[in-house]
C-alpha cells in the first residue's frame, strides 16, 4: 500500500509541475509598435544630498540617440523576448550605464509590443591621482579623463604612469562610438614612454548583434620601445624595437542566432628596426636583423550557445555581469612571407586557433574553459610556437559568497623574432613575490580565491572581502621549476554608479616559500580590476 500511495504521490506532483508550466506565458514576440527610452541620470535628479547633486554636475547625462542608435530592429519589425535582452546586454557592454533593463510591454489588441528601456548612469568622468604598492614597486598614477564626454558615449582621456623602476607612460586617445552616425568605431592614442614615442590609430565596424551578418577594421601602430628582459626582478637587457604594423580584417557570419558560422580574411603587414642589445647580460640574448614581414590567411569560426545568465558577485560587487554559455572556436590558417636583413626572404605556413566553452553543470556553479596555440614552419621545421591553456570555475553560495578556483598554462618558443620569456610575480597571479622576480617560457599559476560581498554600503560604495591562496611556477624546456605560494587576504571596493562594472582590489599577501633576495614579509597590492576574472583575464599593474 505504501508502496502505491508513493507512487500516486510522484505522478501528482509531475502532473502538478506539467500543469505549472504550463500555465507560464509564451515568450513575448509580436510586432514592435515604438521604442519608449528612460534614460536616468547618476542620481535622482530632485535629490537633496549635495555629494549625488555634485556628481549629477559633473557628469554628462547619456542622450537618448546614443541608446537608439544601438538598436538592429525598429518600430514594424517582429521582435521578441531574446532580442529585447541581447539589446540589454549590449547597453551594459558599452560601460556607460550602472543599470539597464529592457522588456517587451503588449500594447493594443493587435499582439503588439512596446520596447521599453530603462538606463540609469555611471560617473564616467576620471579624475584620479594614486600611489600605489605592487610586488615590492611603488608606483604614481595621474588621469583625466570623460568616457561619455557631451553625453554621446566618446571617451578622452589623458593619464600619466611612474613607478620606482623609473618607467613612466605618459597617454592621450580619444575614442568615438559612432563615428559620423554609424556603427562605425574610430580610435586615435598618442603616447610617450620611457622607451619612446607610440602613434595608433583605427576604424572598426564590429558585430553589433548576433545575427549581425558582417564586420570588418583597419589599424595602424607606430612604436618606439624597449624590450625587456629580467632575471630576479631587474632587467638585465634591453633591445630596442622600432615597429611599424599596418592590419585589416573582414569577417562574415550566417546561421541561426545561437548557431552562427564565420568566415573571413586577415591581413597583417609589420616592419621591425631593431638596435643592439644593452645590459649586464646582453650577450646572452639573440637580435634578429631588421624585418618586414606580411601575413595573408583566412578565419574560419563557429559559435554555439547554450544560453546567457545574468549574475553579479563574480568579478563584480552588486553589478550585473552577463556571462555566455556555449562553445566558440576560431582557426586561423594562411602564409607569412619574412624577410630579415642579413637572412633574406623566405615563406613560412602559419596557422592558429582559439576556443572557449562556458557551462553552468549546476545551479550557481559557473566553468571556463580557455586554449588558445599558433605554429610557424620553414623549410619543415617549427621556427615559433606558443600556447595557452586556462580553466576556471566559479561557485556562488549563499548569494554573498562565491568560491574561484583559476588554473593557467602559458608556453611559447620563438627562434627567428625577439625572444620571448614569460615572467612570473605579483603582475600576474602570484601575489606576495616581487612582480618580475621568476622568468621562463614555461608558466603555471593557479589561484583559489574566497570573496564576500559583506552587504555594507559606504556613500554608495560596495565592500567586499577576499582570502586566496596562489601558487606559481616557471621553467623553461619541458622542466618547471619549483613552486612557490602565497596566501593573503583582501578588500575589496565596487559602486554600480561610480565604477560601474570596475572593483578597486586591496590585497595584502605573504610569501609562503623562501626566495633569495625577496622580502619575506607581507606585501601590499593596489590596483583596478581582480587579480584575475572569469574569461581568463588579468591585471596590469605597470605602465607598459
Amino acid at each position: 500500500m505504501q508502496t502505491w500511495l508513493l507512487a500516486a504521490a510522484l505522478v501528482a506532483a509531475v502532473a502538478a509541475a506539467a500543469a505549472a508550466q504550463a500555465a507560464d506565458p509564451p515568450p513575448a514576440r509580436g510586432r514592435l509598435h515604438a521604442v519608449r527610452i528612460v534614460a536616468n541620470d547618476v542620481f535622482e535628479s530632485d535629490t537633496h544630498k549635495f555629494l549625488e547633486q555634485m556628481v549629477n554636475a559633473l557628469h554628462w547625462k547619456t542622450r537618448e540617440e546614443v541608446i537608439r542608435r544601438e538598436l538592429w530592429f525598429g518600430p514594424g519589425d517582429m521582435v521578441d523576448a531574446a532580442m529585447a535582452a541581447e539589446f540589454e546586454r549590449n547597453l551594459r557592454a558599452l560601460g556607460l550605464f550602472g543599470e539597464a533593463r529592457a522588456e517587451l510591454v503588449p500594447v493594443g489588441e493587435d499582439g503588439g509590443y512596446d520596447l521599453v528601456v530603462r538606463t540609469r548612469d555611471r560617473l564616467t568622468l576620471n579624475v584620479n591621482a594614486s600611489v600605489s604598492y605592487v610586488g615590492g614597486k611603488s608606483g604614481l598614477r595621474g588621469a583625466l579623463g570623460d568616457r561619455n564626454v557631451l553625453g554621446y558615449g566618446n571617451r578622452l582621456a589623458a593619464s600619466y604612469a611612474e613607478n620606482s623602476d623609473d618607467e613612466y607612460r605618459g597617454s592621450v586617445s580619444y575614442s568615438d562610438l559612432h563615428m559620423l552616425d554609424s556603427w562605425h568605431t574610430a580610435s586615435i592614442t598618442m603616447s610617450r614612454t620611457d622607451e619612446g614615442d607610440a602613434l595608433g590609430v583605427g576604424v572598426r565596424r564590429p558585430f553589433k548583434h548576433l545575427l549581425d551578418p558582417r564586420a570588418y577594421g583597419v589599424d595602424w601602430n607606430y612604436a618606439e620601445t624597449e624590450v625587456d628582459y629580467y632575471r630576479d626582478d631587474e632587467v638585465v637587457a634591453t633591445i630596442p624595437d622600432t615597429s611599424n604594423v599596418l592590419g585589416a580584417d573582414i569577417t562574415w557570419a550566417a546561421g541561426p542566432r545561437e548557431r552562427r558560422r564565420r568566415l573571413g580574411l586577415l591581413l597583417r603587414i609589420e616592419a621591425h628596426d631593431y638596435e643592439p642589445a644593452t645590459g649586464t647580460l646582453a650577450s646572452l640574448f639573440r637580435v634578429p636583423g631588421d624585418t618586414q614581414s606580411v601575413f595573408l590567411g583566412p578565419t574560419i569560426g563557429w559559435r554555439e550557445i547554450a544560453g546567457f545568465r545574468k549574475v553579479d558577485n563574480l568579478d563584480t560587487l552588486r553589478y550585473v555581469q552577463d556571462v555566455a554559455l556555449g562553445t566558440e572556436f576560431t582557426i586561423t590558417a594562411g602564409a607569412r612571407w619574412r624577410d630579415e636583413h642579413g637572412v633574406g626572404g623566405e615563406l613560412q605556413p602559419e596557422l592558429s586557433a582559439l576556443a572557449t566553452w562556458t557551462a553552468e553543470p549546476f545551479a550557481d556553479l559557473y566553468a571556463n574553459l580557455t586554449g588558445s596555440a599558433g605554429w610557424r614552419w620553414y623549410s619543415g621545421d617549427t621556427v615559433g610556437w606558443r600556447t595557452s591553456l586556462g580553466a576556471r570555475a566559479y561557485y556562488r553560495f549563499g548569494r554573498d559568497h562565491t568560491l574561484c578556483v583559476n588554473v593557467a598554462f602559458d608556453a611559447v618558443e620563438e627562434a627567428q623574432d625577439l625572444p620571448i620569456e614569460l615572467t612570473l610575480g605579483d603582475a600576474n597571479g602570484l601575489r606576495g613575490y616581487p612582480v618580475r622576480q621568476l622568468v621562463g617560457t614555461r608558466r603555471v599559476v593557479g589561484n583559489l580565491e574566497h570573496r564576500v560581498d559583506t552587504t555594507l554600503d559606504v556613500l554608495t560604495l560596495r565592500l567586499g572581502v577576499a582570502t586566496f591562496f596562489d601558487l606559481g611556477q616557471v621553467g623553461d624546456g619541458r622542466q618547471l621549476g619549483r613552486a612557490f605560494t602565497s596566501a593573503g587576504c583582501g578588500l575589496r571596493v565596487g559602486s554600480r554608479r561610480l565604477l560601474g562594472r570596475n572593483v578597486l582590489r586591496i590585497d595584502l599577501a605573504k610569501p609562503l616559500d623562501e626566495l633569495q633576495g625577496a622580502d619575506q614579509g607581507w606585501q601590499l597590492s593596489v590596483s583596478i580590476g581582480q587579480a584575475f576574472t572569469f574569461d581568463g583575464g588579468t591585471t596590469e599593474h605597470l605602465p607598459r
